[in-house]
């Protein structure tokens, strides 16, 4: 993972996560708040209960004239009778520092209950009972909810950390792909570059005229024009304008045909063409890329000392050649740009992504049919005016 890739990733995480632990302290703080209500108001019932079974069981122990027995209550419920001088007259309470004025109250420890009678009972005038039930389960409460928050930080930073791989895959691949572009480009510069330069040095003797050296610096000429053609459509074709006007396919496909004869020659190849006249209403500098592309591709995909054959019939025009076929899963990623059907050939695979988007722009239909090692067609089916 290069630098800038750790950083978006970081920084990422952190915007993720952070943003996902103020919810989850937002949704915390609420639960704690209420759970806590429910907690204190459950154990004032408790105590309540307690407090008026403990006033109920004095005045029996009165009523039957019989002396009463003070029995502590189980679990964390702790009960102390006091009489009106408030003085402790049976008590298992932890803190007889009572505070008699209050009916309810709490501290860092314990929560109290303060029922004072109406008239003494026994000699008993107040009965306070005391229980650290509600801190208790504060800390039980507590605990969880950290144990929560810790559970959802590393969930949350392992959903965060896919997810970034997911995000930044695409844009690895893209990176990858612009990387074997850059290294394609170049080598595919550097074939025709190489040529003019061998070719120019032969003619720097005025008196002798290489042909063969013209031819080369006609083919490496067209060649890097056709490689210009190529990149400029991929950079500027969201801003190009498109000029649509009247004029004959059948002559735009001659040019075509005429401007790759040098390079079908010099690789031992061959154009066949059989044309009809088509008057078409498109962008006349669009549409001859598109034808470009296509006679570059057969060139490219085609057997050595084999024939082209390009036939524009019918508003449909096919490019023909003889090579090692198509397969079904190929054809599915050969209009995808930078996919290249074969590393070893030249190109940047970005010549049928520009045949394709010119296609859906014009409402041109393309069809590929291709035999394994016999032949490929490519037919444009052009709209009829």
């Amino acid at each position: 993972m290069i630098k800038e890739e750790k950083k978006a990733l970081i920084s990422f995480l952190v915007i993720y996560t952070f943003s996902a632990l103020v919810l989850i302290a937002i949704i915390a703080m609420l639960y704690y708040n209420r759970s806590i209500v429910e907690i204190e108001d459950q154990c004032s019932i408790q105590m309540r209960n307690a407090s008026l079974m403990s006033e109920k069981e004095l005045m029996q122990a009165e009523m039957n004239h019989v002396s009463f027995k003070f029995v502590p209550p189980k679990g964390n419920l702790r009960i102390g009778l006091f009489d009106k001088n408030r003085k402790a007259l049976f008590s298992n309470l932890k803190d007889n520092n009572i505070l008699f004025s209050k009916k309810a109250y709490k501290n860092n420890k314990h929560q109290y209950h303060i029922n004072q009678l109406e008239k003494p009972v026994l000699g008993v005038s107040y009965i306070v009972v005391e229980t650290d039930e509600s801190q208790k389960q504060r800390v039980k409460l507590l605990t969880l909810i950290y144990s929560v928050i810790v559970a959802a930080v590393i969930f949350i930073l392992l959903i965060g950390y896919l997810l970034s791989k997911i995000l930044l895959k695409p844009i690895k691949d893209r990176m990858k792909k612009l990387n074997h572009f850059i290294r394609d480009s170049s080598h595919e510069l550097n074939t025709p570059v190489s040529a003019l330069m061998m070719s120019t040095s032969v003619l720097r003797n005025p008196k002798k005229i290489n042909p063969r050296a013209l031819n080369h610096i006609s083919v490496s000429a067209k060649l890097i024009s056709q490689i210009y053609n190529t990149l400029s459509f991929v950079a500027f074709n969201d801003i190009d304008e498109r000029y649509d006007e009247n004029f004959d396919l059948k002559e735009l496909v001659e040019q075509s045909v005429r401007f790759f004869d040098e390079i079908v020659k010099s690789k031992g190849k061959t154009i066949k063409c059989s044309l009809e006249s088509t008057p078409v209403y498109l962008d006349k500098s669009t549409m001859q890329k598109v034808i470009n592309n296509l006679l570059s591709n057969a060139l490219k995909y085609s057997f050595a000392k084999t024939q082209i054959e390009v036939i524009l019939k019918d508003y449909t025009l096919c490019v023909i050649n003889e090579g090692e076929g198509i397969n079904k899963e190929d054809k599915k990623m050969i209009f995808k740009r930078f996919e290249r059907k074969s590393k070893s050939e030249g190109g940047f695979g970005i010549g049928l992504d520009i045949v394709q988007s010119v296609c859906n722009e014009y409402n041109i239909k393309i069809k590929v049919e291709s035999i394994p090692n016999q032949k490929t067609t490519f037919f444009l089916i052009l709209p009829k005016p």
